[in-house]
Formats: structure tokens, sequence, C-alpha cells
């Protein structure tokens, strides 16, 4: 009886690199020594088989050593389920293109494109949505408008990767309540879940809510699921929002606050109203004539309402720092009590009220940011009016950081022509282009072509070039041109600059404008 040849040790060896693989490799080295006539060939999970013997032996042996210096290893997996369809047809080749270069050399123009794209109702390439998710993961402005843009195909591939999981978090308009994500979803997916039956149903939204919340552990879940509640807001999640005003988490009860602003008749605004009313004094006479009392350490439900204490240690506040506590619980309350108090108690308009306390800044600086949030177009009005505290007093010198944010947040309620009218108006009186970037930057939204041709203009004269201050800026005035110049007023900018030593900075503004007017023209 023929015996088979023991393997070699050398072979041995190499059959020890090969043991976890999908062929066994001694048994691939004992059918080449002893012959494919004398040996069948083991069945291949690889190449197709070829019908000679020898030859289906080799494509074996090249296989299995592949797969060895790959480090493959046998296991069986359970299939992925195929990616769904976009309904949304994909966008032409020339827009693809623009896509790339944008990702590669001009991200300051993602969230533009973005924008375009999602109101062209269309889609992205499903080999660029990988990309868009890494940029989205970094740059939390971009989520809403990736999200948009990648669509189910986008959520189906954030399974794969957690960093992405961000994006199942977003609503979309077509969403559908669906139990299974609520139940036993991912926070994201839970928050989405309910953002959708919030749109359907609020009611429903909302008691759903209300049964969970006990069972809700962690505060940042608890802090998420209450942002679900802002799009459909209404009167009747006003004991919900009271009663994560008692949460230990500081964060839930600061968004609690926040949405119970958007509640200007509820209880709480009315008791924040009474606050405010016990404790301001109005003497006409005198040099301030209206004063806040401070506000006392031992009221719990004040505090409480105010989110600055939790339920729980209402016994136990209190008061390290006097002076810095007193001025945060003013802040707190001017900021979050309804603005009409202030025209009822002083019995005036908002231009009136803001007379009366210009000369107390904490007061005067309060109100105004109190207008700011609230986003009160008539009061928003007043302030950029005022002879003391507006727009114009605003830009007579260096216009910080807090001084843009506050613009910003004054110019937002008002219609687009009128905010770039407004700043049309100050052009003139900002010292310096430095201050005019710091006051466009405020505006954050396109210009009129008004604007833009003053602003052209500005751009037209020349800079001198013994400061490099009044340099920067001028170059700095042309990267924000780049960003909110509509590209359709191109037509504004001469061909060549005016100054010769400002030529190449022209024409770089001229190409970003007219790299943003093709961006625009390919997705209309």
């Amino acid at each position: 009886m023929n015996q088979e040849p023991s393997t070699p040790d050398h072979e041995a060896n190499a059959s020890d690199g090969h043991a976890n693989t999908g062929t066994d490799w001694g048994r691939l080295v004992s059918t080449a020594l002893v012959g494919t006539a004398r040996r069948t060939v083991p069945a291949s999970s690889g190449p197709p088989e070829r019908s000679e013997n020898a030859a289906a032996l080799l494509d074996l042996a090249v296989v299995e050593t592949v797969r060895a210096r790959a480090g493959y290893t046998a296991h069986t997996a359970t299939p992925v389920d195929p990616d769904p369809s976009d309904p949304l047809p994909e966008i032409g080749a020339a827009a693809a293109h623009r896509l790339e270069v944008i990702l590669a050399d001009r991200p300051e123009l993602l969230a533009e494109w973005l924008d375009l794209l999602v109101h062209s109702g269309r889609c992205v390439p499903p080999s660029r949505i990988p990309v868009l998710l890494d940029r989205a993961a970094r740059d939390r402005g971009l989520r809403p408008a990736v999200a948009a843009a990648v669509g189910t195909r986008g959520v189906w591939l954030a399974g794969f990767n957690k960093p992405w999981s961000f994006i199942t978090a977003e609503p979309m308009p077509e969403d559908t309540f669906d139990r299974a994500d609520w139940d036993r979803g991912t926070p994201e997916r839970r928050r989405r879940a309910l953002s959708a039956l919030r749109a359907q149903d609020p009611a429903a939204g909302r008691d759903l809510l209300l049964r969970t919340w006990p069972n809700e552990s962690r505060g940042e879940v608890r802090r998420d699921l209450l942002e679900a509640l802002e799009p459909t807001l209404e009167p009747e999640d006003e004991p919900l929002l009271d009663q994560a005003l008692d949460d230990g988490n500081a964060g839930v009860r600061g968004r609690a606050l926040s949405l119970l602003m958007g509640l200007t008749d509820g209880a709480h605004a009315h008791r924040l109203r009474g606050y405010l009313r016990s404790r301001l004094r109005v003497v006409p006479d005198a040099p301030n004539p209206v004063h806040l009392e401070n506000v006392d350490p031992d009221d719990p439900e004040l505090l409480r309402d105010l989110a600055l204490v939790a339920a729980e240690a209402k016994s136990r506040v209190k008061d390290p720092r006097p002076h810095d506590e007193h001025r945060e619980r003013h802040q707190v309350l001017i900021t979050h009590t309804p603005l009409d108090v202030w025209t009822e108690l002083l019995d005036t308009t908002p231009d009136g009220v803001l007379t009366r306390v210009a000369k107390d800044d904490l007061l005067r600086e309060a109100i105004i940011d109190a207008v700011g949030l609230r986003g009160d177009a008539t009061w928003a009005r007043a302030v950029l009016d005022h002879p003391t505290v507006g727009s114009a007093r605003m830009v007579g010198g260096s216009v910080h950081d807090l001084q843009r944010q506050r613009l910003r947040q004054l110019l937002a309620p008002l219609p687009v022509d009128e905010r770039c009218e407004r700043i049309r108006a100050v052009i003139g009186r900002a010292k310096g282009r430095n201050t005019l970037c710091q006051v466009l930057t405020a505006l954050a939204t396109p210009w009129t072509r008004e604007l833009a041709a003053d602003v052209v203009d500005v751009l037209s004269r020349s800079t001198d070039r013994r400061s490099p201050t009044d340099t920067h800026a001028q170059r700095r005035l042309r990267v924000i041109a780049a960003e909110y110049m509509p590209p359709q007023h191109l037509d504004l900018l001469p061909e060549t600059s005016p100054n010769e030593e400002e030529a190449h900075d022209h024409l770089r503004l001229r190409d970003t404008l007219r790299f943003r007017l093709d961006m625009h023209k390919e997705l209309s």
C-alpha cells in the first residue's frame, strides 16, 4: 500500500502561516507532491475553477498566499443590507467637479455649495458622501446642510462609523415616526424619531416624552430630547419644561429656560415679570431714575425659575462672590423676562425705556441683550436708532467681538434690505477699514447691489502703504466681499485694480466671484 510522503520541515512551517486561511495549505502542498492525478484538488472559494487540475492547484496556491500576507482569517459574516437608493437625481459632471475643487482648495465655499445643492433638489455622488460626513463631524455648523445633502444613503453609511452617528439625529422633512427607533435606537435616532412625531402630532410627541422623561438617566440625552420641542413649541409644553427646571443637569435647566422664553404668556413668564416688578424702583428725578434691587440669594424659587439652581440644591444656596453673583442674577432675570414689562412699568415706548436706563450700565446692557435674544423687530429698531446706544455709537470706535455679536442679533429680525440699508448708513461713520470689516461680518447676509457698490467704492480707494493695519484691513475687506457679495454683482468690479500694488488681491476677488457665479449656474 502506497503511503503519502511526509511534508518537509520548510513546508510544515509554510503550513503554519496559512492555517487560518480558507483552504488547508498543507493539503495543497501534499497534493502538489503526490500529483493531481492521484489526489483531488481541493474545492476553491476564490477564483473560478479551471478544467486542468494542475492549473487549478496553482490558482489556489496564489490565492492562499495573498490571503496569508493580507492577514485573512476564515470567518462567516452576516450580509450587509444594501444602501437605500436616493430618489433625487445626481448632480451633473460640472457640479461634481466643482465640489472636488471646493473640498480640495476652497473649503470656505462648501456651506454655500451645499445650500445651493439642497435647493436644487439633487444629490451628491455616493463616492463623496464619506468626505462630507468627515467635514461635518469636525464642523457642527455644516451638519444640517450635509444631512440634507447626503440623504438616506448618508444615514445608512453612518451606521458603520460611529464618528458619523451625529447625522442620524438631524431631522429631515420627509421623516416619519419609527417606534422601533424610539424604543431601541441610539440617542441620535431617538431624537430624530421624536422630532418626526412632533412635526406630525405635537401633543403625541409631548406625551411620549413625558412618559419616558423619568427614565432618561443621561443629562445630555434629556437636553437633546428637549431640543426636539423647539420647532413646534406650544403653550402645552410648559409643564414639561417647568419640570426640567428642577433637573440636576445644568445643561438641561439652561435649555428648558431658553425654550420657556418662547412662551411669553405662560406661567413662568408671568412669574419673571412679577420678580422684576417687585425689585424695580423708579425715582423720576434721580440721576439714575430706574434701579433694580439685588436678587436675594435666599430666594430659591426665583433662582430655580432662572435655572441657576437645581431643586435638590435649593437649601444649599450660597453667595461666595457677591458682586459677580449679583450681576449674573440681574443679567439672567432681565434677559429672560418679556420686554413688555419695561414699557408697562415705565409707561413709555421702547425708545423711552432705553433713555431712562442709559446711565445704568448693567440695566442698559442687559436690556439690549434681551432684545437680541428675543429677536423683536420693534425693540431692535429702537436700539439701533437710539442716539446713545444705537448702531452709530457702536461703530464710532473699534468694534470688538461682543459688539459685533450684539449688532448681528439686533439686525437679524429685520428684512434683508433694511439690514443692508442700515449698514450703508453707518459705513461713512466707521473709523477705518478694520471697523468696516467688523460691521460687514455682523450683517451675516448676502448684500444688496447698493451695499455691494458702496463696498467696491471703498476697495477702490488707496490705502496708506505705511500702515500695516490699513493694508491688512483692505485685504480682509476683499475676503469678506468674496464671501458675502452676491456673485451676480461681479460686474461692479472693474477688470483691473485702480491701485497697481493691489492688482493681485483684486484679481483674486474677481476669480472667487466668478467661481461662485459658475457654481450658482450649475446648481440653478
